[in-house]
């Protein structure tokens, strides 16, 4: 359930405190990332009522909170085995999910874009990524910006396989570098999209989808478990259509940067996922 806020306009859940996702959506709001670069003498516990963190909601850089702008934080640690341009921007990216698996998604984040996007990736506002124990009927999903919700956010199941994390990482690095199929203004999506009609909606989202699918697949090796996208390809089983893609975009080669971007773009008419019949209201799966 989507925590209330109180009067003071900060979120509270039903135990009465901030839930510690919005503590660390605040942060990415408003704070530095470099006060996580040292400990204040002042720690606040990380459970706490709008009245005890009001303070820090108006101003993180006058006392810390234990795991968010605390130099320990595990929320930005990136595993040792990832170093230069790729650590530095990896650590601005917060990930919320047991130490093993956050370092399991920043590797696959790592292996999956070039040190150039994920810095694009980390650039401005931060993207947060929050792992959930079950999602009742997806894999993971992303929260562009737009009106209330100015930090970018990707929501995954614990445990999703590499392609449905960099699916959802795809939506945001199109989002970022101007490529998505929905009107955005600055990279905020623009409000005049929740006015169209539901054909011109069903048109962004079916392309959106199909060429963030298609990159996807680009980017990354055999998956055993391909996007529920696939099952809505005409005349093919799903699983057959995404092996056909993964040889017509990268013959299964994990691809990087402007090779996977230029490997949609000479290849897309020829894939299967080009077929699929997607409208807003079937987005189901990654």
């Amino acid at each position: 359930m989507r925590p209330i806020r109180g009067s003071n306009g900060i979120p509270v859940g039903k135990d009465g405190k901030v839930p510690f996702k919005a503590i660390v959506r605040r942060f990415h709001e408003v704070g530095s990332r470099r006060d996580a670069d040292s400990t204040d003498s002042v720690v606040l516990p990380r459970e706490l009522t709008p009245s005890q963190i009001r303070e820090w909601w108006d101003d993180p850089s006058v006392c810390d909170i234990e795991g968010v702008d605390t130099e320990d934080s595990d929320i930005y640690s990136v595993p040792i085995s990832i170093r230069g341009k790729k650590r530095a921007a990896l650590s601005k990216i917060a990930v919320l999910a047991d130490r093993k698996e956050s370092a399991r998604i920043k590797k696959v984040l790592a292996d999956s874009f070039t040190a150039d996007e994920l810095e694009l990736m980390a650039s401005g506002i931060p993207l947060m990524v929050s792992s959930e124990e079950h999602l009742r009927d997806c894999t993971g999903f992303y929260l562009r910006r737009q009106e209330g919700c100015s930090v970018p956010q990707i929501v995954l199941e614990n445990g999703t396989t590499p392609d449905g994390i960099v699916h959802e990482a795809v939506h945001h690095l199109r989002a970022v570098d101007g490529r998505t199929s929905f009107p955005t203004r600055d990279g905020i999506l623009d409000p005049e999209y929740r006015r169209l009609p539901k054909s011109r909606k069903d048109s962004i989202v079916s392309r959106e989808e199909k060429e963030t699918v298609a990159e996807t697949v680009a980017r990354t090796r055999t998956d055993p478990v391909e996007s529920g996208y696939y099952g809505h390809v005409p005349g093919y089983s799903s699983r057959g259509a995404y092996l056909h893609d993964q040889d017509v975009l990268s013959k299964s080669k994990a691809l990087k940067g402007k090779a996977a971007i230029r490997a949609v773009e000479e290849n897309y008419e020829r894939t299967s996922i080009s077929r699929a019949i997607i409208s807003a209201n079937r987005r189901k799966k990654r």
